[in-house]
């Protein structure tokens, strides 16, 4: 007998929907203003995509006479760790770019890159893969190191449909995180 019962997905995603006013401007946790409007899915996925899975390294097992995966291996173990925060950094840069519209775009730098300045000149921050002459890298120093702060991601997240989980496993890879519960 077939199962009558609806997908709960659409139920979902209309409470997500409802949740989030794309046109209502906001006050980041920074006093920013800005719009939050969810980021689709699929870019997201396809973002996170991007970084490969490790391949364990083989290893000769004696009493089967042949090689076998090793994901016990600590190179391994590190490069699934280091595989899976280049993700969660991915998915922040994606939803710093596309789910965090500025009210006023980005001010002029004299307001906010003095400061990021000093903390590259003492080495506590390194902007050295960032093009601060192109708009959108500009855009994004400025969201991921001045605008958006850590409750603001959780918001972000928690308006895209993101579960939980994933909400800390990403956010712990956003500058100067620390882990709380995402509300």
């Amino acid at each position: 007998m077939p199962d009558t019962k609806k997908s709960p997905a659409p139920e979902v995603a209309r409470e997500r929907a409802l949740a989030v006013n794309p046109d209502e401007v906001v006050t980041l946790s920074t006093g920013v203003r800005a719009r939050i409007v969810p980021v689709p899915s699929s870019l997201l996925d396809a973002v996170s995509a991007r970084i490969k899975e490790p391949i364990p390294p083989m290893q000769f097992v004696e009493s089967k006479n042949r090689d076998e995966p090793n994901p016990l291996a600590p190179d391994y173990i590190k490069a699934i760790a280091d595989a899976n925060r280049q993700r969660g950094l991915a998915t922040i840069e994606a939803l710093l770019m596309f789910g965090i519209l500025l009210e006023e775009g980005v001010p002029p730098d004299a307001e906010w890159r003095p400061k990021l300045d000093y903390m590259v000149r003492r080495g506590h921050l390194d902007l050295s893969a960032y093009d601060l002459s192109d708009p959108f890298d500009r855009e994004y120093v400025y969201k991921a190191y001045v605008a958006v702060a850590q409750p603001d991601v959780n918001r972000l997240m928690i308006a895209c449909g993101l579960l939980q989980e994933e909400v800390r496993a990403a956010v712990r890879s956003f500058p100067g995180a620390e882990v709380r519960d995402a509300d």
